[in-house]
């Protein structure tokens, strides 16, 4: 039963970190952003649905709160720096991010203490009830299925997203923004708009895990997890479709096994994001098309 347990805990995780890199590599491989914030939606998704839910709020109302606080979140941040490029773009989300995590974590403010709670962070969440069942029961299922349920809506969302007249904005915009803006493509809408949906799926899945745990802390903003779902989206391939799934299937069971090792997980993740950009840029899911190109290339021929 414990193995049991712990292999419905991994898929969850995946799931959830599947949607988190599916909306993270929207940003950074398809509109060509270098956001290095993607834990800013998800903790201020998943510190709204804890604040809530322990003020009284019903937890699925706490839950899509969270989600549109991360949209609001994402997009305040493309407002405030829209006009930056390149790496001044990454060094201000970077510095955004520990900034919001320094502040979050003051106990000398009353009015931030009360809602982040400090250091300590929240715990004590009330968890979904449906029929007086515990959804942290019986292994966390039902979370399990809520997690799987909002990947295939989250991937099928961003399917047609990429598929209409946005994902070639995204596409133009990332390849020559310049040129784009000279064909009538507004740059700051299509901006404003990436960062906002991603913000908004990025935050509920914050919003999700935050009910699963009963807690959440300003660990949640440590470097250690935007490097490892920026890892999850170099490896599986950045600017796939599929490759941020791929990547968390790889990468979350490896991650969680070499929590137990402290300061070597870091080490672990950036060498597997080291070897995959030296050797094989593309990724895992970008290797396979290229393979599969080339085998239909040479059936053609023969």
């Amino acid at each position: 039963m414990a193995e049991q347990g712990y292999l419905t805990y991994v898929l969850l995780v995946i799931f959830a970190y599947s949607i988190v890199g599916l909306y993270y590599n929207l940003l950074l491989g398809f509109v060509g952003i270098p956001f290095l914030g993607v834990m800013v939606p998800f903790a201020v998704g998943g510190y709204t649905t804890g604040y809530l839910a322990g003020n009284g709020f019903d937890p699925w109302v706490a839950m899509s709160a969270g989600a549109v606080f991360g949209a609001g979140s994402g997009f305040t941040f493309s407002l405030i720096s829209m006009r930056l490029r390149g790496l001044y773009m990454a060094l201000y989300s970077l510095v955004f991010t520990l900034f919001f995590q320094n502040l979050i974590g003051r106990q000398d403010i009353p009015a931030l203490f009360h809602v982040f709670q400090g250091a300590i962070g929240q715990n004590a969440i009330p968890d979904i009830m449906l029929g007086g069942f515990r959804w942290r029961l019986n292994d966390g299922l039902p979370y399990y299925y809520l997690a799987m349920g909002l990947l295939v809506v989250s991937a099928v969302v961003l399917k047609r997203l990429l598929d209409s007249r946005f994902g070639i904005a995204f596409r133009g915009v990332r390849d020559a923004e310049t040129y784009a803006s000279t064909l009538g493509i507004g740059i700051f809408r299509v901006k404003i708009i990436a960062f906002a949906i991603s913000s908004l799926f990025i935050g509920l899945v914050g919003s999700v895990l935050t009910l699963f745990y009963g807690a959440i802390g300003v660990t949640i903003l440590n470097t250690s997890n935007m490097l490892l779902f920026f890892s999850m989206v170099v490896i599986g391939g950045l600017g796939t479709f599929l490759g941020p799934v791929v990547g968390a299937i790889i990468l979350v069971p490896l991650d969680l096994y070499t929590t137990r090792y402290g300061a070597w997980r870091l080490l672990i993740s950036g060498l597997a994001v080291l070897l995959v950009v030296l050797i094989a840029p593309e990724g895992v899911v970008g290797i396979l098309e290229g393979f599969l190109r080339s085998r239909s290339a040479r059936r053609a021929r023969g």
